[in-house]
């Protein structure tokens, strides 16, 4: 039976840069959630707002750090938008679970969520950007 061989080293630091790139972009995210929760703006509202402040945050980030944009900038963003829309809304349904099933708070309820969709929004950058 064939073992599964290790990334490569070329693999492993896309993979690093990628995700310092997106730490940046989710601090942007998840400063611009708790500003907003602590404003009185409801969780799930603020939830869909900082992902929007986050996903152009990002989208301006990988275009300059991460690879050659293949679009113009708004169909990037546009484009963003929709797959990262998309996994938000599961990303989503995992933070009200946690929310309301098991009572974590709301903060780490959303960087919890958000791990998921970190890795799902990896594979279709990867792919389709």
């Amino acid at each position: 039976m064939a073992e599964d061989s290790p990334r490569s080293p070329a693999e492993s630091g896309r993979l690093a840069r990628y995700f310092v790139i997106v730490c940046v972009g989710y601090a942007a995210d998840l400063g611009s959630y708790v500003g907003m929760t602590g404003a009185g703006v409801p969780l799930y509202a603020a939830y869909l707002a900082s992902f929007a402040v986050g996903t152009a945050a990002n989208v301006l980030l990988l275009r300059r750090f991460f690879a050659a944009a293949r679009h113009a900038f708004g169909k990037d963003l546009a484009m963003s938008m929709a797959s990262n829309g998309f996994v938000i809304l599961l990303a989503m349904g995992i933070y009200a679970l946690l929310m309301q099933l098991f009572g974590v708070h709301h903060v780490i309820a959303k960087v919890l969520s958000n791990g998921f969709s970190f890795l799902v929004n990896y594979a279709v950058r990867r792919r389709y950007f």
